[in-house]
Protein backbone atom coordinates (compact mmCIF):
# COMPACT_ATOMS: atom_id res chain seq x y z
CA UNK A 1 0.00 0.00 0.00
CA UNK A 2 1.19 3.72 -1.15
CA UNK A 3 -0.42 6.93 0.91
CA UNK A 4 -1.80 9.07 -0.77
CA UNK A 5 -0.87 13.17 0.52
CA UNK A 6 -0.63 12.69 4.20
CA UNK A 7 -0.90 16.55 5.79
CA UNK A 8 1.47 17.54 9.00
CA UNK A 9 -1.09 20.90 9.72
CA UNK A 10 2.23 22.81 9.49
CA UNK A 11 3.77 25.29 6.84
CA UNK A 12 5.71 24.55 3.90
CA UNK A 13 7.30 21.33 4.18
CA UNK A 14 10.77 21.48 2.80
CA UNK A 15 13.15 18.55 3.05
CA UNK A 16 12.50 14.54 4.23
CA UNK A 17 15.07 12.20 5.92
CA UNK A 18 14.33 8.96 6.96
CA UNK A 19 15.35 6.48 9.80
CA UNK A 20 17.98 3.83 8.56
CA UNK A 21 15.61 1.15 9.12
CA UNK A 22 12.64 2.91 7.34
CA UNK A 23 10.40 3.01 10.23
CA UNK A 24 10.04 6.93 10.55
CA UNK A 25 10.53 9.84 8.38
CA UNK A 26 10.77 13.53 9.11
CA UNK A 27 9.56 16.79 7.18
CA UNK A 28 11.79 19.80 8.09
CA UNK A 29 8.67 22.52 7.82
CA UNK A 30 10.31 26.36 6.43
CA UNK A 31 7.41 27.98 7.83
CA UNK A 32 7.08 27.87 11.07
CA UNK A 33 10.64 26.04 12.04
CA UNK A 34 9.28 23.24 13.22
CA UNK A 35 9.89 18.90 12.64
CA UNK A 36 7.06 16.74 12.10
CA UNK A 37 7.34 12.64 12.49
CA UNK A 38 5.60 9.88 10.83
CA UNK A 39 5.68 6.32 10.66
CA UNK A 40 6.00 4.12 8.00
CA UNK A 41 3.83 1.21 7.92
CA UNK A 42 4.26 -2.72 7.09
CA UNK A 43 2.14 -2.03 4.40
CA UNK A 44 4.44 1.19 3.17
CA UNK A 45 1.87 3.27 4.30
CA UNK A 46 2.44 7.03 6.02
CA UNK A 47 0.94 7.87 8.90
CA UNK A 48 1.41 10.78 10.56
CA UNK A 49 2.86 10.56 14.09
CA UNK A 50 3.49 14.11 15.64
CA UNK A 51 2.90 17.48 13.74
CA UNK A 52 5.78 18.56 15.80
CA UNK A 53 8.32 16.28 17.08
CA UNK A 54 10.95 18.76 17.80
CA UNK A 55 11.37 22.75 16.64
CA UNK A 56 14.13 25.45 16.28
CA UNK A 57 12.50 27.90 17.32
CA UNK A 58 8.32 27.45 16.45
CA UNK A 59 6.86 30.27 14.30
CA UNK A 60 10.57 31.07 13.64
CA UNK A 61 10.69 30.98 9.65
CA UNK A 62 14.00 29.36 8.05
CA UNK A 63 14.32 25.76 9.17
CA UNK A 64 15.38 23.90 5.74
CA UNK A 65 17.75 20.91 4.65
CA UNK A 66 18.11 17.93 7.57
CA UNK A 67 19.89 14.76 7.65
CA UNK A 68 20.43 11.77 9.95
CA UNK A 69 23.33 10.69 11.13
CA UNK A 70 24.90 7.62 9.76
CA UNK A 71 24.73 5.49 12.69
CA UNK A 72 21.01 6.63 12.71
CA UNK A 73 21.56 8.21 16.19
CA UNK A 74 20.73 11.96 15.30
CA UNK A 75 18.73 14.15 13.27
CA UNK A 76 20.62 17.73 11.91
CA UNK A 77 18.77 20.07 10.47
CA UNK A 78 20.04 24.20 9.08
CA UNK A 79 18.11 27.46 10.02
CA UNK A 80 19.76 29.46 7.83
CA UNK A 81 18.23 32.66 8.81
CA UNK A 82 19.04 32.28 11.97
CA UNK A 83 22.73 30.54 11.09
CA UNK A 84 22.61 27.61 13.55
CA UNK A 85 22.36 24.07 13.11
CA UNK A 86 20.05 21.84 15.42
CA UNK A 87 20.65 18.41 16.75
CA UNK A 88 18.17 15.65 18.07
CA UNK A 89 18.41 12.45 19.40
CA UNK A 90 16.20 9.98 17.85
CA UNK A 91 14.72 7.48 19.75
CA UNK A 92 14.08 3.97 19.40
CA UNK A 93 10.40 4.87 18.79
CA UNK A 94 10.97 7.57 16.23
CA UNK A 95 10.91 10.74 19.35
CA UNK A 96 13.19 13.41 18.99
CA UNK A 97 15.24 14.59 22.06
CA UNK A 98 17.06 18.03 21.69
CA UNK A 99 21.05 17.58 21.95
CA UNK A 100 21.66 20.98 21.19
CA UNK A 101 22.14 24.19 18.52
CA UNK A 102 25.23 25.28 17.34
CA UNK A 103 26.25 28.72 15.42
CA UNK A 104 28.48 29.91 12.97
CA UNK A 105 26.16 28.65 9.81
CA UNK A 106 27.10 30.53 6.88
CA UNK A 107 23.73 32.61 5.72
CA UNK A 108 24.37 30.70 2.12
CA UNK A 109 24.43 27.46 3.07
CA UNK A 110 22.93 25.11 1.07
CA UNK A 111 22.45 21.59 1.77
CA UNK A 112 23.00 19.19 4.42
CA UNK A 113 24.94 15.82 4.64
CA UNK A 114 25.57 13.83 7.85
CA UNK A 115 27.90 10.80 8.02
Amino acid sequence: MMSGSVGDTRSEVCWVALTKDDRFAYVTNFGDGTVSSYEITADRGLRLRDPVAASAGQGEKGIRDEAISGDGRYLYAIHADAQKLFGWAVGQGGQLTPVGEFGGVPGTVAGLAAS
